[in-house]
């Protein structure tokens, strides 16, 4: 009789992406117990972060389970333009936060969004739909919603 292989699992893209999905699922779950679950009127400001990052890590896993049984779709990691895009996204991400406080709301997110659009439309069509959007999440969470956003020097 032929001795039986042994099962190897395959890491695939699949597996490494399902991984770093866990790993901010798994970030902003811990970060989401800082605050109350449920408050005076409903649902408090833990309740949202903690169930979404529970699906987050719950996807993960699954997609994880199906990476490993082979039933991954992804081949190979992204190619070289590819993954620049992600850096760049990535980078850009990173330099929101880091700028938010200093530039506020309004004109950290419509650079931010002109820079993301760029690639894909016109620059004025970019620069429109950039303000157009920013303006809209200000109106919709500092005016209607009463959220505190981080404002610049000159109240913007």
């Amino acid at each position: 009789m032929a001795k039986a292989e042994a099962w190897k699992p395959t890491l695939s893209p699949g597996f490494w992406g399902s991984l770093a999905v866990m790993g901010v699922g798994i970030v902003f779950f811990i970060y989401s117990l800082q605050f109350p679950y449920t408050s005076e009127i409903g649902p408090g400001p833990g309740f949202f972060p903690r169930w979404l990052s529970g699906f987050l890590i719950v996807l993960g896993v699954l997609y994880m389970s199906n990476s490993i049984r082979g039933k991954d779709k992804s081949e190979k990691l992204p190619s070289e333009k590819g993954l620049s895009s992600i850096l760049f996204i990535l980078g850009s991400m990173v330099g929101y936060v880091a700028l938010i406080g200093f530039l506020g709301f309004i004109t950290t997110s419509a650079a931010f969004l002109f820079l993301l659009l760029r690639k894909a439309y016109r620059w004025y069509v970019s620069l429109a739909i950039s303000a157009i959007a920013s303006l809209f999440l200000y109106a919709l969470f500092a005016l209607f919603l009463r959220v505190q956003l981080p404002m610049n020097g000159l109240g913007f």
